[in-house]
């Protein structure tokens, strides 16, 4: 029997193995990448602990001597004491600290961790050789690779010490200590320098504690030395004061295997990410696949109601008739997961290629894995039995009488019961009501449940759609059907159009599975789409009040304007003149410049309005706040000609400050209201505006990368001493976050809507064989081809037009609830915004591929002959 089911289906699987494919292929290759990762991780690890019998992480101790402010290492007693222990060959106490580079100018770059060299590593010397002096270093293989560093370079160790009797807003005395580049280790992880002792004694600061690794001599038993170091540790912890105690108390000693497995529970947060969103997205895509092998299998047996009747009329039970279309489905699941495994194993070992030539060149190559396999495999062949469940207790019911009837006349759709109208409505209200409360609830204590606001969010999300699922029969047809209507008002659709849309209507049951596969893609790429632009919206507001403007520069010149002119990194620009004054507050005074404002200087570079201070207020660099005022609201007192005795103190202004974080150092905005009110008195004004002590304001460029803004302050620092930049690092930073997690998604979420619009065609194809005999008859009526083959076309637009309403409303819904859920912040007002040019491109994309996947069903309706079709029995 399962044999007379594989001829009659022949090629109409197809479609459903592919959508099984693409599903398990999605999960397995998520499988491989962080066996991958994980595989990557343990490796590094492994070569870190390499050389150590037993490791004690001592991050933890973080005591201080109270008198000279220095870190207590109470670490370096307790590795002397384990060094005295028998079988124990090294004990070293290792500390770490940072390094950098420092350039001519003396900025600086991210510095990297450095520590102690020690006989219990193990490495190759590939450059080089051994740091011997107290100015040499040794330094990791990533080092050179990722900073670009080689054999003669100069690292720097820098500290910042403020002289005991130091008044407030003293500048600090910079301690630096140099290290000549003299060896490259190879190792993995991350860029490290190490040092010897004495280069580690000579750091001007003192190096905080990091681990003790132990080195066990031939005769050393690990297991006996790890207890023995556990009572060193508890007879050490019993000397010292209850804090010191409480962190040396927490210390363990743990071999190679243990250290390993135990930072790898710590770091493997990225590659569980990984597998979560694998795992999630392969969910929808299985899901989605669920959806479209179940409406073929129940259009398959629709369309073998005569042969299962005349099956039962000889004899076949009702068993046999179920088994055989389980059997099918287990089948297909099992072809389409063994696809499904290489195209997997395809994508992954893809991935790990591409991420090895870029950015991860030690990452190993994803291989496929038995276990991958065998999810893979039992995951397609579960989705397809459990999918085909429900068809194959139809085709059990089938009745041997049914070959008796009619061809072409099958009993009316039954009309949705009440029941399920009544479960649909309880989901659908109750799931997106609490959507709703973890939205307007998320900042206070009112979540209901009193769980996460995020977490009840999703949780009424899935509820709520699942509603929608079940109420979509008595929606979606209809829809179908009135759309055709509404579109056969177009001239040359005024027959086609009102038939599609009938049809669909005849048909409830494959035309609300076939939208639902779509909806559940189209809402997931829309919800992201809404969320990505209303969450941007909402970051780029509150950066508009932290950082208005989003780069300014102590310059204004020609040289200057001429650049940012030239710069693609800016849209726009102003200026202002400043005078130089003396900066006086209740903490301290300093030089700087106060600059004259008005509304029209920020227009067109602010993000906001109404920044110009206010009479009798001012705007102050935040390198001001603690030098010379204490917060907001403080009083100032500005003084012109930059110093006090200039005989023009009766012309100070008075005012009250506001700390602004955009502007660069010893700047002071005021408006020309608040200088009127003091000069007015006098017969000149000593305050002199002019642009050589003048601001420069500037707007970013949009679509500007974090890379590419750090141009920005090469730019500006050729021109002024002091600018800030801030803003701008920060608005091009999460730009790039929001797209790119965005993009990710899109792409994650692709694959189920591949498969969904796969179910499109293989719908459609498997619908014209219930419809050999209407095209037929339309044909003989006077119907020409192209009008028929029109008409499966339009269904397909119908279809997925209905899904894109449906999804689309659900997504600005559920977008603007997700962002509200996560934000949190009663100070945040959250307002949806609706990124029209990008949903117009999910509606042309989504509409384009429904197209398609009409074409060939639509060819095949269109080449019935009218006598071949009536005559069909």
């Amino acid at each position: 029997m399962l044999r007379v089911n594989l001829r009659s289906a022949g090629k109409k699987l197809f479609a459903a193995g592919a959508a099984v494919a693409i599903s398990v292929a999605f999960i397995v290759a998520g499988i491989l990448m962080v066996d991958s990762f994980n595989s990557s991780l343990t490796q590094q690890l492994e070569a870190e602990a390499a050389g150590s019998d037993l490791i004690i992480e001592t991050v933890g101790l973080s005591a201080w001597d109270e008198e000279t402010d220095e870190p207590l290492r109470d670490d370096v007693p307790l590795a002397e004491a384990i060094g005295e222990l028998d079988g124990v060959a090294i004990a070293d106490a290792i500390g770490s600290g940072y390094i950098s580079e420092v350039a001519a100018d003396g900025s600086t770059r991210i510095g990297f961790q450095v520590g102690e060299q020690s006989q219990t590593r193990e490495g190759e010397i590939v450059q080089g050789r051994e740091a011997q002096a107290e100015d040499e270093i040794v330094i990791s293989s990533a080092a050179v690779e990722g900073r670009g560093l080689e054999l003669g370079d100069t690292l720097s160790a820098q500290d910042f010490v403020y002289a005991e009797d130091a008044q407030e807003g003293a500048e600090p005395t910079v301690v630096q200590e140099d290290y000549t580049v003299v060896g490259v280790l190879e190792t993995q992880g991350s860029p490290r320098g190490y040092l010897t002792a004495e280069g580690m004694d000579r750091m001007p600061f003192s190096p905080g504690p990091e681990e003790i690794r132990v080195q066990l001599d031939a005769e050393g038993d690990v297991l006996a030395v790890q207890a023995q170091i556990q009572d060193l540790i508890t007879e050490q912890a019993a000397g010292l004061d209850e804090e010191r105690a409480a962190g040396l108390a927490a210390l363990e000693a743990q071999t190679t295997e243990e250290i390993v497995d135990a930072r790898i529970a710590q770091q493997a947060g990225s590659a569980n990410l990984l597998a979560y969103l694998a795992i999630g997205f392969g969910s929808i895509s299985v899901f989605v696949s669920g959806l479209v092998i179940s409406n073929t299998f129940q259009v398959l047996v629709a369309s073998r109601v005569r042969t299962l009747a005349l099956l039962r009329a000889i004899g076949a039970t009702t068993g046999q008739l179920k088994r055989a279309t389980l059997l099918e489905g287990g089948l297909l699941g099992l072809l389409g997961g063994a696809v499904g495994v290489v195209l997997g194993a395809g994508a992954a070992l893809g991935f790990s290629a591409i991420a090895r030539a870029s950015f991860a060149p030690e990452l190993p190559l994803a291989t496929p894995t038995l276990l991958a396999a065998l999810i893979g495999l039992g995951l397609g062949v579960t989705v397809t039995v459990l999918s085909a469940l429900l068809p194959a207790i139809k085709a059990g019911r089938v009745a041997p009488m049914a070959a008796l009837r009619p061809v072409g006349l099958t009993p009316g759709a039954r009309r949705p019961s009440a029941v399920r109208i009544v479960l649909g409505l309880i989901l659908t209200l109750g799931g997106f009501a609490a959507v709703l409360a973890a939205a307007l609830l998320a900042a206070g204590e009112n979540v209901p449940l009193g769980l996460p606001a995020p977490l009840v969010g999703v949780a009424g999300a899935m509820i709520g759609f699942s509603g929608v699922l079940v109420l979509a029969r008595l929606v979606v047809p209809p829809l179908v059907a009135h759309a055709g209507a509404l579109l056969g008002r177009v001239p040359g659709l005024r027959v086609n159009a009102p038939l599609a849309g009938q049809n669909a209507r005849q048909v409830p049951g494959r035309t609300t599975a076939t939208a639902s596969a779509l909806l559940v893609g189209v809402t997931l790429v829309g919800t992201m789409m809404v969320g990505a632009s209303t969450a941007q919206t909402v970051l780029y507001d509150e950066l508009a009040e932290s950082y208005p403007v989003e780069a300014s520069a102590a310059a204004v010149d020609g040289e200057l304007a001429a650049d940012l002119a030239e710069s693609d990194l800016v849209e726009s620009f102003t200026s202002a003149q400043g005078a130089a004054a003396t900066v006086s507050g209740e903490r301290g005074s300093a030089e700087g410049r106060v600059v004259l404002v008005t509304e029209e200087t920020f227009s067109g570079v602010a993000r906001t309005e109404g920044l110009a201070p206010a009479t009798g207020e001012a705007l102050v660099a935040p390198q001001l706040n603690g030098e010379v005022l204490s917060g907001d609201g403080a009083e100032l007192e500005l003084t012109p000609h930059g110093t006090g005795s200039s005989g023009a103190a009766e012309q100070a202004i008075t005012v009250e400050g506001t700390v602004a974080s955009w502007l660069p150092g010893g700047t002071v905005l005021i408006t020309e209201r608040t200088v009127a009110e003091v000069t007015t008195a006098h017969d000149g004004s000593a305050w002199t505006f002019e642009d050589a002590q003048g601001l420069t304001l500037i707007r970013l460029a949009q679509g500007v990368g974090p890379e590419e803004s750090y141009g920005l302050s090469g730019l500006l620092g050729d021109h002024a001493e002091e600018f800030n930049d801030v803003g701008a690092l920060m608005r091009a930073s999460f730009a790039q976050v929001i797209d790119t997690v965005l993009l990710i998604v899109l792409v994650l979420l692709g694959a189920s809507v591949l498969v969904a619009v796969i179910g499109v065609s293989n719908t459609l194809s498997l619908s014209v064989l219930e419809r050999r005999r209407e095209a037929a008859l339309l044909r003989a009526l006077g119907m020409n081809r192209r009008s028929v083959g029109q008409m499966i076309s339009i269904e397909a637009l119908l279809l997925a037009s209905a899904a894109l309403l449906i999804g689309t409303v659900l997504a600005v819904f559920l977008g603007w609830a997700g962002v509200a859920s996560m934000v949190a912040r009663p100070d945040w007002t959250v307002m949806v915004d609706v990124p029209w040019l990008r949903l117009a491109m999910l509606w042309g994309i989504t509409l384009l591929a429904a197209a398609l996947a009409a074409l060939l069903p639509a060819r095949a309706l269109s080449k019935v002959e009218p006598a071949a079709g009536l005559s069909e029995d």
